[in-house]
């Protein structure tokens, strides 16, 4: 027959197991993030190519981007009609000309240059430009909010986003979110910068301004110290409940 131990030394086996579970668990979790925050290379390349994508994306004046499909149609010279692809240097190859660009130009400056190029090629040099498909823009810069948030995710970055909006676009903070302490991260090179916002002070009107997003904010509402004590306590309670040995109510927790 296998050996029991005495019910007295299980009592005692399981209350030390409860009174370290609560003294290792339970109390104050102080927030202090550093200062900077280094990206991984890959991620910091990614963000800096998505940028410089987006500004020369906005920056090109005119109807045509690099992979938008052109149609060239010529009435009077129809096997020379065809679709052109807009290369990434910004260029199409039309039938008998040197390559044209088209990046920067809108579509009736496009035909003019091409019937001027074409009266040296062609008795007729009449021409018709036609946008097949566009190019899908560069990916848009987001915003992340996670934590104590009703809709926790990534969210499309505006100019002058605020943190109030990005908090807004996830559904506001929950019952249990710590508006006091709200980390913000935004890059800067190759670094996160973190710092903490006061977000409750704001709305108390004993601060002033958070300021503004940047492209790939990050924001982290963490949850007060009641949420955190409590989601302790239940932990506690399932490190009582293993294997079976609980203890009923005889243990109060407390920090």
């Amino acid at each position: 027959m296998p050996h029991r131990a005495p019910n007295r030394l299980l009592r005692l086996s399981a209350s030390t197991l409860a009174l370290a579970a609560a003294a290792g668990c339970v109390g104050p979790v102080r927030y202090a993030p550093q200062p900077t925050i280094p990206l991984e290379r890959s991620g910091a390349a990614f963000a800096q190519e998505v940028n410089a994508k987006l500004e020369a994306h906005l920056a090109l004046d005119g109807d045509f981007h690099a992979n938008d499909v052109i149609r060239l149609t010529f009435p009077y010279y129809p096997l020379l009609g065809g679709d052109q692809r807009v290369q990434l240097s910004g260029e199409i190859s039309p039938p008998l000309l040197p390559p044209v660009r088209a990046v920067g130009t809108t579509v009736a400056e496009l035909q003019a240059r091409l019937d001027r190029m074409y009266r040296a090629k062609l008795d007729r040099p009449a021409v018709s430009v036609q946008v097949v498909a566009y190019n899908r823009p560069p990916p848009l810069p987001e915003v992340f909010v996670m934590g104590e948030v009703a809709k926790p995710g990534n969210f499309p970055w505006r100019e002058n986003t605020s943190v109030f909006e990005g908090l807004a676009r996830a559904g506001g903070g929950t019952r249990d979110a710590d508006l006091s302490r709200v980390v913000l991260l935004q890059p800067d090179g190759d670094h996160m910068v973190a710092r903490m916002v006061d977000l409750q002070a704001v709305l108390e009107g004993s601060a002033g301004p958070v300021g503004v997003l940047s492209p790939f904010a990050i924001v982290i509402v963490p949850p007060t110290g009641i949420a955190r004590d409590a989601d302790r306590a239940r932990q506690i309670r399932q490190i009582i409940g293993f294997n079976g040995v609980t203890l009923g109510t005889a243990i109060a927790l407390s920090q």
